[in-house]
């Protein structure tokens, strides 16, 4: 059995934000990843020339201060790429017919009347303790907000935002500083899973293929044993994989801590990234595509970094969608046959399905962590972005270092 000092289960992005910050402060942390690649949600796909497409997150605001922080400060920092024109155009597919359109046209797609009788009075509307759903719908109008704005907000998260809290931890929307000396905008040379390839050239370890089995109190600290038999120690664990694995990996060392993940409510999405000749796809170049009644809940496309060849699209699709089907729609959408995708990637992920009781749920879980050398991190705590998980990550480093 092998001691470190920081032990940390789950290689995305909140892991690995959270080893970087250990491995910052001189300890050196052992990551422990139970498949064969690091990055979690942050998933850039490379075909065999080189061109690379996101089938997870996309997109990176220079209000991301907690990860622009680590990526300044990896030993090789990846390089900041500018999302081009395309970003400024999406697709709206109602009824088998695409409008493309940009950030304000959206509003033509509203009832007039609704609008202009709803607006006033939700502006002074207080989102503390509402839903999405009761929030925006006395903004834009019930009708409005079915019809038009859910179809949109669901396309960020993947499921529906009807019960989503309208602020606080689990909403869509936070204000947050921005950097003035970045892109508003932007991804990294690769995608944004050349982050995960920065922090892993940090003095840190990593184990991939590596899936904890249990998860025990020793001595002064923990010991955790992976499936192939091996063990480790640490004064200090981080605990940074979805919420239904963390419950039964921490239900017999920390059965409160446990109790109080296992209430965070999931959903899967399973997700297909196929590649296209340029010239195969008519569709005009634009950021993403959302239907209002569909099978899928929105379509990203990688034409904001415009390639001179290659065009690539990530549908996420809603339960229950058959792989045959997923294909055949993501054909028809595109307006190609199947010889014409180059290559075509599925992924499933998990992910938090926050509801009005959300913050409540997290205190919860905090409060049970109070005190102790465990930290527990991921996208289910402010939020499901990205700088929501660095953030998390460094707020719980701050609480576990030691000396803290």
């Amino acid at each position: 059995m092998e001691a470190r000092p920081v032990l940390i289960v789950g290689g995305g992005i909140s892991g690995l934000a959270l080893a970087w910050h250990a491995a910052r402060a001189g300890q050196r942390p052992l990551v422990l990843e139970a498949s064969d690649r690091l990055g979690g949600c942050l998933d850039s796909r490379r075909g065999p020339d080189g061109f690379w497409f996101e089938l997870g997150a996309h997109t990176l605001y220079n209000s991301y201060g907690a990860l622009l922080e680590i990526a300044e400060g990896c030993p090789t920092p990846p390089h900041l790429v500018p999302r081009g024109d395309a970003r400024k155009r999406f697709g709206l597919l109602r009824d088998g017919h695409l409008v493309t359109m940009g950030p304000l046209s959206v509003f033509r797609q509203f009832g007039t009347w609704e609008l202009l009788t709803r607006a006033p009075r939700g502006l002074f509307g207080k989102k503390a303790g509402r839903t999405t759903q009761e929030h925006f719908s006395r903004l834009v109008g019930a009708k409005n907000y079915a019809r038009v704005l859910a179809p949109f907000l669901s396309a960020v998260p993947s499921q529906p935002v009807d019960d989503f809290p309208a602020a606080g931890p689990g909403s869509l929307f936070k204000k947050r500083p921005r950097r003035k000396d970045v892109l508003k905008s932007f991804t990294f040379d690769g995608g944004v899973g050349a982050i995960v390839d920065a922090i892993a050239g940090a003095d840190l370890d990593v184990a991939t293929g590596a899936a904890v089995a249990a998860i025990r109190r020793g001595g002064d600290g923990f010991e955790v044993e992976v499936a192939d038999g091996r063990r480790w120690t640490a004064p200090v664990l981080g605990v940074a994989v979805d919420p239904a694995t963390a419950a039964r990996l921490l239900a017999v060392s920390h059965p409160a801590i446990a109790d109080a993940v296992a209430a965070v409510k999931t959903v899967t999405v399973d997700s297909v990234g196929v590649v296209v000749d340029k010239r195969a796809v008519a569709l005009p170049e634009l950021a993403f595509v959302v239907p209002t009644d569909d099978v899928f809940w929105s379509a990203v496309t990688r034409d904001p970094v415009a390639d001179e060849h290659h065009r690539a699209f990530t549908f996420h699709f809603k339960p229950g969608v058959s792989p045959d089907d997923r294909r055949r729609r993501v054909r028809d959408v595109l307006g190609v046959a199947d010889d014409a995708l180059r290559l075509v990637v599925e992924k499933r992920t998990v992910l938090p399905a926050p509801g009005r009781d959300h913050a409540a749920t997290v205190d919860a879980i905090d409060r049970a962590l109070a005190g102790g050398r465990l930290a527990v991190t991921g996208n289910y705590f402010a939020g499901l972005a990205i700088e929501d998980c660095a953030a998390r990550s460094r707020a719980e480093w701050a609480r576990v270092a030691p000396g803290a």
